[in-house]
């Protein structure tokens, strides 16, 4: 008598997947993630791990279709043998409490499992002077609004403050910070800017100790590798993330705030020069021993020599954007990079090298608004299920790219020209399809080859808001479209002449005219 997955129900079951999404994430490495303790027991439940894992995906394949169309959807193709062999659907209960026994830890594993770089070769669309272009970014998910869920993550900031409570009064610092009405989680991924396919991800709160962008990127630094070219927004800039992210032998890209001091070393040619980044904490140390000498009155004078640090190659240019209706808008920008041979990285390449973050930004898009749908919550009302559904839309996200990517190359074109809806669509419609993979595989190749995207002009899409009482255009108050067609350009500034700066400068005398009060 055979039992487990040798009978004929378990022999079934095991047929059962994500449709063409099950050739990125086969059933031998959901096993490898479950355990073989949880995917191969001598006891066949109902639900199986395994089938539980594939469960989880197809609710984010399926985010608006409630347990029992997404079991049914998973298991498409077998009903009849199923219920022959007397399996029936579960019940919504049975399909939670199987979310509950798998946890989060299995869609983890298989989310890094599904997330290598999928290399395209040294293509114009994905490398910088031979260099493979990657981007870490964050942003925020909304999770389910309760108790758990806020205690755990908690709610973001609106920027505005709450009234005080009873007896106290406004100014005495007893306002506190008013929160969003929903929990959200932080999500921090390194990106491949060519393919839009992730290589990790990090999961955080927003609030509390830990929980800024720069902490879970430090989490992403494990996939770092020389010979990589990273992209970063102003935000993550600190002295600490850039030496370690300069550690793994990965290039640096990042753009910096204005304010940041960046004294002139050497300038060279093409508009860019060599500055010296020193150390916060040996600055502060610094600052602390030639206090304390003024204070004691010390013959010494203050230390003035070099402080440990890295030194960067400073680029800084203008951005004008000329709209479609003639109006210009102009910014300007400053980065900071370690490749600091001007002639094999002109500046203007790397200036115009640093609109490829934006790819990261798009990857957001498609995950949260095309694949989750707009304005939909996470299913899991707990942390526990909250983060597994995050983690297995990562991994469908991934396995999507991943079929994108294949076809772009047996077609020898930049995925970039591939709709992601496209094959959203088409990866869904394969849940339906004959158990074939191979055939399903061809199927879903041909449908998105066949609506590439056209290419278009460059286009900007000014800020607006909902609520037409903002002083922000809104769309609702707004005449005209609020995106137009734009063309670009980039000027290299050089930097600007230095100044002696005088450490010592000699005591005020007593004559108090002219001094400002």
């Amino acid at each position: 008598m055979s039992w487990g997955w040798s009978s004929a129900r378990g022999r079934l079951l095991s047929r059962a997947g994500i449709g063409v999404l099950s050739w990125v994430i086969p059933p031998g490495l959901v096993d490898e993630a479950v355990g073989d303790g949880l995917a191969w027991g001598m006891r066949l439940r109902a639900l199986p791990a395994r089938l539980g894992v594939y469960f989880v995906p197809g609710c984010a394949l399926l985010p608006a279709g409630p347990y029992g169309e997404v079991i049914r959807r998973v298991v498409a193709g077998l009903e009849r043998a199923l219920a022959a062999a007397g399996w029936q659907v579960p019940a919504s209960t049975a399909l939670t409490g199987v979310r509950r026994r798998i946890g989060e830890k299995p869609l983890e594993p298989v989310f890094r499992r599904v997330c290598p770089a999928l290399s395209p070769g040294r293509a114009p669309w994905s490398h910088l002077g031979g260099l493979p272009v990657v981007a870490w970014d964050g942003t925020t998910i909304a999770a389910w609004d309760s108790p758990a869920s806020a205690e755990a993550f908690g709610r973001p900031g609106t920027g505005k403050r709450r009234r005080p409570a009873a007896g106290g009064q406004a100014g005495t610092g007893q306002e506190r910070p008013a929160a969003a009405a929903g929990p959200q989680l932080r999500l921090v991924t390194l990106l491949a800017c060519g393919t839009r396919a992730l290589l990790d991800a990090a999961i955080a709160g927003v609030r509390g100790t830990g929980t800024g962008e720069q902490v879970p990127a430090r989490q992403l630094l494990r996939s770092l590798r020389p010979g990589m070219l990273l992209l970063a927004d102003r935000n993550f800039y600190g002295c600490q993330l850039q030496n370690a992210a300069a550690a793994t032998g990965a290039d640096l890209l990042w753009r910096v705030k204005a304010s940041l001091h960046l004294p002139v070393v050497r300038e060279l040619p093409g508009g860019s020069f060599l500055a010296h980044v020193s150390d916060p904490a040996a600055v502060l140390a610094r600052t602390r021993r030639n206090g304390g000498r003024r204070r004691r009155g010390s013959k010494p004078g203050p230390q003035t020599g070099p402080l440990p640090g890295i030194t960067v190659r400073v680029i800084e240019f203008r951005l004008t954007v000329t709209g479609a209706d003639g109006t210009v808008r102009t910014g300007r920008y400053r980065l900071i990079t370690t490749l600091r041979d001007w002639r094999a990285c002109p500046a203007a390449g790397l200036a115009a090298c640093c609109a490829w973050r934006r790819a990261i930004e798009t990857g957001y898009r498609e995950c949260k608004t095309c694949l989750r749908g707009p304005g939909r919550v996470l299913r899991g009302r707990t942390p526990g299920p909250a983060r597994q559904e995050l983690w297995a839309y990562l991994a469908v996200y991934q396995a999507i790219r991943a079929i994108i990517v294949r076809a772009a190359a047996g077609a020898g074109i930049d995925p970039g020209q591939i709709s992601f809806t496209a094959a959203l669509h088409a990866a869904r419609r394969t849940l339906h399809a004959s158990r074939d993979q191979a055939a399903a595989l061809d199927a879903a190749e041909t449908e998105i080859l066949a609506c590439l995207i056209p290419p278009r002009q460059g286009r900007i899409c000014p800020r607006a808001v909902n609520k037409p009482s903002s002083p922000w255009p809104s769309k609702h108050n707004h005449a005209g479209p609020l995106s137009q067609h734009a063309s670009y350009t980039t000027t290299i500034t050089a930097p600007a002449p230095r100044t002696q700066t005088i450490t010592n400068q000699p005591e005020h005398s007593g004559n108090h005219e002219n001094q400002p009060p």
